[in-house]
């Protein structure tokens, strides 16, 4: 993100440039609304600590710990950082390099306010930068193109309008309570519709099941509390919601790529102090 916001709320930690890319780890003051520039590069968010809530036109989506969001080329948009303050990563991308280098990646896939299940390769960008030695502008670009392509090619969170306010509530259930053991019946309840058009509107306005949104609000917070506490991976899961370890090993393992073990050795990584 190329973000504009008060003089001094952006404090930058760590960057680093390839032909194409820059990589920048920053941490954002809480309370703050920054506004997005108007570029023709696109960008990748990973927020590591704290939130923000990306606000486009009607559209609202909110990102916490784990949260790894794609903007594409010259979207404007505004961020609101929440209380805690916001530590991020972001990647900007030059679309021209990117698309000679890929090939066949298709942005307008990705052209879209989504937030993705998040991905290990997010995290090795994390990793590239913390090296900083020759090959780490090689790697990043790597990284860069392969994550890209892993997020074209699976499904992501869409949102292609405000949603209906039925459906805002049983969003804001989840996001209360993703912890808890959920029925399409039930949340049909609340909204006061039929289970089988929950359903439907759910998969038209977020690219997945009920059921996988929550798996995903829960697998973020697994990879926030794996690399920023020390906490028994069968404390995290139950936290998360899950039924035991094994079940969220599993879980972990399809979304993000690797076991939860390896994750946090690879990118365990004490807790920032965000600004205030």
């Amino acid at each position: 993100m190329r973000d504009q916001g008060p003089v001094g709320c952006i404090k930058p930690l760590k960057t680093l440039d390839a032909p194409g890319f820059a990589v920048r780890e920053a941490v954002y003051c809480a309370a703050t609304t920054l506004t997005a520039e108007l570029d023709r590069w696109a960008g990748l968010c990973l927020t590591l600590e704290g939130g923000y809530q990306i606000e486009r036109g009607r559209t609202r989506l909110n990102c916490g710990p784990a949260s790894l969001v794609f903007q594409a080329p010259g979207e404007m948009y505004r961020a609101h950082v929440s209380e805690a303050g916001s530590y991020c990563l972001t990647v900007a991308i030059d679309p021209s390099v990117v698309g000679a280098a890929a090939g066949t990646l298709d942005f307008d896939r990705l052209n879209a306010m989504r937030r993705p299940p998040p991905h290990w390769l997010a995290f090795q960008l994390r990793t590239e930068l913390a090296l900083e030695d020759d090959l780490s502008s090689t790697s990043v670009a790597n990284t860069v193109i392969e994550l890209l392509g892993e997020l074209g090619g699976r499904p992501g969170l869409e949102v292609c309008d405000a949603p209906p306010s039925w459906l805002a509530r049983v969003q804001e259930q989840i996001h209360d309570e993703f912890r808890r053991h959920h029925t399409l019946e039930g949340l049909a309840g609340t909204a006061g519709v039929h289970h089988v058009h929950l359903a439907r509107e759910f998969r038209r306005r977020f690219g997945c099941t009920v059921g996988h949104y929550i798996r995903q609000r829960r697998i973020e917070l697994g990879c926030h509390r794996l690399t920023t506490s020390q906490d028994s991976l069968s404390e995290i899961a139950l936290d998360a919601g899950f039924a035991d370890q094994s079940h969220f090993t599993n879980t972990f393992r399809r979304l993000v790529g690797m076991s939860p073990g390896t994750f946090r050795v690879r990118y365990f990584a004490p807790p920032q102090q965000l600004a205030a």
